[in-house]
């Protein structure tokens, strides 16, 4: 499994109050690989005290465990740490911000 095909199931996973993916507001610190084939995400949120970090988390684990079924284990936890600034935006958030292209 790689890293591409759980970006991808990421990129499915809309923040409500942003109406972005988490891929594109780069809340995606981490994925790794367990060697049995487990997949594990570490999802930042754009304020520590975002009462949706549980949620997202949530939404997605059950997009990776649709986008790789074959996964013995998917676990998604909430990353605090870096906290998460504008500047992981990418262009195209950027743009649909109105942010510019930073």
């Amino acid at each position: 499994m790689d890293d591409d095909a759980v970006l991808m199931a990421l990129k499915t996973v809309i923040d409500p109050e942003m109406g972005l993916d988490v891929v594109a507001l780069g809340l995606v610190y981490d994925i790794g690989h367990g060697d049995d084939g487990a997949v594990r995400v570490r999802l930042g949120t754009t304020s520590p005290s975002c009462p949706l970090g549980s949620f997202l988390c949530d939404e997605a684990a059950v997009a990776v465990r649709r986008a790789l079924p074959g996964a013995p284990s998917v676990s998604v936890a909430l990353a605090t740490d870096p906290p998460w600034t504008p500047d992981r935006l990418s262009p195209e958030a950027r743009r649909s911000l109105g942010w510019g292209e930073g």
